[in-house]
């Protein structure tokens, strides 16, 4: 009787591991070109600009100024982006478009000097905002990489901010949200409120005719009219009149760069991912390194083993970004021995199977060195010719500073926050960094945005980032393996529930889908379980390997849609 009793209870458990992976929509196929992103809109967009001529650079373009309209809160042409891109010839590039603190930032700029002192300058005033990139980089992209003009690839965007979209219900609740800080500040509502006073809501048209005219500005003039022509000159009035720092010469100066992708291998694959500022791409390749000598697929997706054994490479991968990480114009970082599959195998004799390793000290990679939540969003694009563009945008917090700049329809960023503000203080995300992430004037804060492309043979074959601060990293990670170990479909590798640890505070947060046996089996060895909703939202591409052409996924925790032809 027990036996049968054991027998029915472990039948209950596998199901309900399987309904967990399982209770998730078929991906979008499609024979030639597939878009995944946050939004419909946006996606539609960028299928637009295939359709009209345009090549995936081209596509990447429309959608992330789409974005920028349809999903302001969290990205927009008052932040910034990171992109990675492979080119059917063979070409590979990063851009960087980073924000940068401005001239006049300093290390303590931030530190109340009395007791009474708001404590909140990095994240909702003028101060918070590092001078915008996004624009300068989505224009490189077009002009190196793309096939169409780059005022073509805006007009989706300038349409979408001319006549308006309905809002959805989604969109809706992020306002009532943050409805007190977006009512409080002239700018953001007179675009987020109704004439009544009232937020808008499901159903209200949103229509931002400030923004469509600065986004014409930029089809007549491209980015100089925004960094040293009639939109900058908004942007610095603004400044001076609200206490902010960025100068025209803080705007005159921006240049997007394009760098090398940081590259790594897993189980054959060769893995493409954003280099510094951004620690995301670094990391992932580390995470990688750590879990390939691991039988992941053996021990299933879900199973407190696996789940374990990648909470430990999480935590000692963080451990890594707060001590290492940081601007490279500004502090030497080990990149080559970060990524060094021989510094994983040191790092990996510190995880235990069977037991958690609290608070672990940073690594030691200077020997590997040779001698020489809707917040942020992410979207992938691959067109008929196999060029594939992998992009991340963020504003930073959701709604960002909450401030506006009249005339302009530009939301501010608040990046400056993902510096160390002050000697031990936890960002607005809970990660805690030393002197190599310091404000110093010119410098770019560290990132968590992690746009990353899977090659196969040297052909793209998956897609993927995400958006959600930290949990970026993790969350992409996730998806790779749910792919590659677990082969799940590309939906159920983004929808599946997932983890994550960052090394402080000592916790590792979980998705409340996973079973409860599961939860139980973790604390066992030590985890500290903290079960919350879900914080980050991924979108992917992947290769069908049956069919041919390509499978897409918009993360089900969010609104987006992945849509080919």
């Amino acid at each position: 009787m027990k036996l049968r009793l054991l027998i029915a209870l472990t039948a209950v458990l596998l199901l309900t591991a399987a309904c967990a992976i399982s209770a998730t929509r078929r991906p979008a196929w499609a024979p030639s070109v597939m878009v995944a992103s946050a939004d419909s809109h946006a996606t539609r967009a960028g299928l637009e600009t295939l359709r009209n001529g345009g090549n995936a650079a081209d596509a990447a373009v429309a959608v992330a100024f789409a974005l920028g309209v349809t999903e302001g809160y969290s990205s927009g042409i008052g932040g910034g982006c990171f992109v990675v891109l492979h080119m059917a010839d063979g070409r590979a590039a990063a851009i960087d478009g980073r924000e940068v603190a401005p001239e006049r930032a300093s290390r303590l700029m931030f530190v109340p000097r009395k007791t009474s002192d708001r404590t909140d300058l990095s994240l909702y005033s003028p101060l918070a905002a590092g001078v915008p990139g996004e624009v300068a980089a989505l224009e490189l992209l077009s002009r190196e990489f793309g096939n169409l003009p780059f005022a073509e690839a805006l007009a989706p965007a300038v349409a979408l901010a001319d006549t308006g979209f309905p809002i959805h219900e989604y969109y809706a609740g992020v306002i009532n949200s943050y409805a007190t800080r977006l009512g409080s500040d002239p700018g953001s509502r007179a675009v987020y409120f109704n004439d009544d006073g009232k937020p808008r809501a499901k159903g209200d048209y949103l229509v931002q005719r400030d923004l469509a005219l600065t986004l014409r500005l930029l089809q007549q003039d491209g980015a100089q009219s925004f960094y040293s022509g009639e939109t900058a000159d908004r942007i610095v009035s603004f400044m001076q009149s609200n206490g902010g720092v960025i100068s025209a010469k803080d705007l005159a100066a921006y240049a997007p760069v394009q760098l090398e992708p940081v590259r790594g291998t897993y189980r054959g694959f060769d893995i493409l991912s954003m280099p510094l500022p951004s620690s995301g791409g670094i990391h992932l390749i580390q995470l990688l390194n750590l879990l390939e000598d691991y039988p992941l697929g053996y021990l299933g997706a879900g199973s407190s083993e696996s789940l374990h054994l990648i909470a430990e490479a999480m935590t000692l991968t963080f451990a890594d970004r707060a001590e290492f990480l940081g601007d490279p114009a500004f502090t030497v970082v080990p990149v080559e021995a970060l990524i060094h599959k021989a510094y994983a195998d040191t790092l990996r004799k510190k995880i235990s199977r069977a037991s958690h390793l609290s608070n672990p000290a940073p690594g030691a990679p200077w020997e590997f060195l040779s001698g020489i939540e809707h917040h942020t969003t992410h979207f992938c694009v691959v067109d008929a010719e196999g060029n594939a563009v992998s992009l991340t945008a963020t504003v930073n917090t959701p709604f960002a500073t909450g401030i506006t700049i009249p005339g302009t329809g530009i939301l501010l960023n608040n990046e400056m926050d993902d510096f160390v503000t002050e000697p031990g203080k936890a960002n607005f995300f809970g990660l805690v960094g030393k002197a190599a992430n310091e404000i110093e004037p010119g410098k770019k804060p560290l990132s968590s945005m992690s746009p990353t492309i899977v090659l196969k043979d040297g052909n793209p074959y998956l897609l993927a980032g995400g958006a959600g601060g930290p949990r970026i990293i993790t969350a992409t990670l996730l998806a790779i393996l749910n792919a590659l170990d677990f082969g799940m479909d590309i939906q159920e590798a983004v929808d599946s529930p997932r983890i994550h640890a960052q090394w402080m505070p000592d916790r590792l947060f979980m998705e409340p889908d996973h079973v409860f046996d599961v939860q139980q089996q973790l604390a066992a060895r030590g985890q500290t379980v903290d079960i919350g909703p879900a914080k980050s939202r991924v979108q992917a591409i992947m290769a069908d390997s049956v069919r041919g052409g390509w499978t897409g996924a918009a993360d089900s925790r969010g609104i987006g849609a992945a849509i080919g032809f």
